[in-house]
């Protein structure tokens, strides 16, 4: 394990790309280095690759009508094969030593996501990036400043950084079993300590701890995990009893997402929206219920039958909160075609905090009530950024002394369109699959966003489950949305086509869709 400061700080010139000059010499283990040899190996894969499609394609040219089709699906299956072999070197896990808008931060990447974690500030996560694209919102006015307690407290007023946070649940102001909320500088604003506890090629991972917190009784540790060539990482919540009592608290983690439109900021996105699957029993008559704000508020509607609940991000204060037992929420910025899918454990026979699961916030203009008082919130973004809260809580944990209560979320970025109608383990489905037969021609289609990179595969079953065929539809990557439009051919005694991700490696990632052919 290494502190901080022990991370040797990675310059320019530290990870120094190949002599150009040295490459175009003839290759051999005496004139490269190891890493100018790792490239030059990668680079006659390709090459070979293309030379070897190029002489698939030209096969196929003379062909007649029916083989070419054949022959084409053949030559998909080996593109697609290509791109995945070129991706199975890629994606490493790494970490580093950087700034973030002038914060020090550890950096975990692997190429497809890097997720910033900033000790000074509350031990957070400022930022998770899909391909360059931020999720969370970043308060720039508090860029790089690290403020002491007498600069973040009631009196002076909460410093938002912004990115993710974890507090102890329930919030309220009439009783020692109620969290007075922010700002609260012990547990989100101050100095955490960190360590980096794994950093291979395969995972790298970070642990911050807060200081103890003697009013709460609570001390939280969390671990965050990025691995190799997924988007999926996990973040390790473990709430400590410090105290010499007793203590009952839930975990209480909040994502805060940017809502700033992405052209222009100084307007709420018009194309942001939460979509949380609800509970068949509920015990709330619609799902969900309305801590906070108007229980007519326009960004709650439920849909597809009460089955899911849709909130649309509006400048208006509001919160809802939903015993939901599915285990998952989605949210997707649809001005960038980005987003991600959060993961957790339902308990639904344990108790909850605020009686929810998962609760979200509307960072808006307006008055609600706070039980003893009321709270008016400015129609002044500067004041009042432009914000999607959206929350995940543990059940109730009685904590004696000494003992501590475990409840791991994980999120999964995804290049996503609106709406999010499910989330299984191999990505977002945005248009559910679908087939057609006709004329010996199975016609998919369906918009997903995936998880990894790899390839899309169908799989063509008959009616007693023997697999007829395997074909191989197209690369996929997290970066991109997944449209798939495909007509591949239907075997004698086709039933029923399913599709799933399959990894470079060759191994398959999930199951995106099942169809029955009619």
């Amino acid at each position: 394990m290494r502190t901080l400061g022990a991370i040797t700080k990675l310059t320019k010139g530290s990870n120094p790309s190949p002599d150009l000059r040295r490459l175009m010499e003839t290759p051999s283990q005496a004139t490269l280095s190891p890493r100018e040899r790792a490239v030059f190996q990668k680079v006659a894969r390709v090459l070979i690759g293309c030379a070897l499609g190029g002489l698939l394609a030209s096969l196929i040219a003379p062909l007649g009508t029916q083989h070419k089709q054949s022959a084409s699906s053949l030559l998909t299956l080996f593109s697609a094969r290509l791109v995945m072999a070129a991706q199975t070197d890629s994606f490493s896990a790494r970490l580093e030593k950087t700034q973030f808008n002038g914060w020090n931060a550890y950096r975990l990447t692997n190429g497809i996501i890097s997720l910033y974690v900033t000790p000074d500030i509350g031990g957070r996560a400022i930022q998770l990036e899909l391909g360059g694209k931020g999720l969370f919102f970043v308060n720039k006015e508090l860029a790089g400043k690290v403020l002491p307690a007498e600069q973040n407290n009631l009196k002076s007023g909460w410093a938002n950084y912004g990115g993710d946070k974890v507090w102890p649940a329930p919030e309220g102001w009439m009783n020692d079993e109620q969290w007075p909320s922010i700002p609260y500088y012990i547990l989100d604003g101050s100095r955490f300590a960190a360590e980096v506890v794994t950093e291979t090629p395969a995972e790298v991972a970070v642990r911050v701890t807060s200081p103890a917190d003697p009013r709460s009784g609570v001390q939280f540790v969390r671990t965050y995990h990025v691995y190799a060539g997924t988007t999926r990482l996990k973040v390790d919540q473990v709430m400590r009893n410090i105290s010499h009592r007793q203590i009952r608290w839930g975990i209480w983690h909040l994502i805060q997402n940017d809502a700033a439109d992405a052209h222009d900021p100084t307007r709420p996105n018009p194309d942001l929206y939460m979509y949380l699957p609800l509970s068949a029993h509920s015990q709330y008559p619609q799902g969900y219920y309305n801590p906070y704000g108007d229980a007519r508020h326009p960004s709650y509607q439920v849909q597809h039958g009460g089955r899911m609940l849709q909130v649309h991000y509006l400048y208006r204060v509001g919160k809802a909160a939903a015993d939901t037992d599915r285990g998952w929420y989605a949210v997707v910025n649809g001005q960038k075609s980005v987003g991600f899918v959060e993961n957790f454990t339902p308990f639904p026979e344990k108790e909850y905090p605020d009686g929810a699961a998962v609760e979200t916030w509307n960072n808006g203009s307006g008055v609600i009530s706070r039980g003893p008082w009321d709270q008016t919130l400015p129609d002044d973004p500067r004041q009042n950024p432009y914000i999607l809260e959206t929350e995940v809580l543990s059940p109730y944990a009685a904590l004696n002394p000494g003992e501590e209560y475990s409840f791991p979320v994980y999120w999964s970025p995804t290049s996503v369109t609106n709406p999010v109608r499910n989330a299984v383990w191999a990505g977002a489905i945005s248009e559910p699959l679908t087939g057609k037969l006709e004329g010996g021609q199975v016609s998919l289609n369906g918009v997903f966003g995936v998880f990894g990179p790899g390839g899309l595969v169908a799989s063509v079953y008959s009616v007693m489950g023997e697999e007829l065929s395997r074909v191989t539809l197209q690369s996929v990557d997290p970066r991109e949305v997944v449209r798939l439009d495909k007509s591949i051919p239907a075997p004698a005694g086709a039933f029923r086509v399913s599709v799933f991700v399959q990894d470079p490696q060759g191994e398959n990632r999930g199951y995106l869709g099942n169809v029955v052919l009619k």
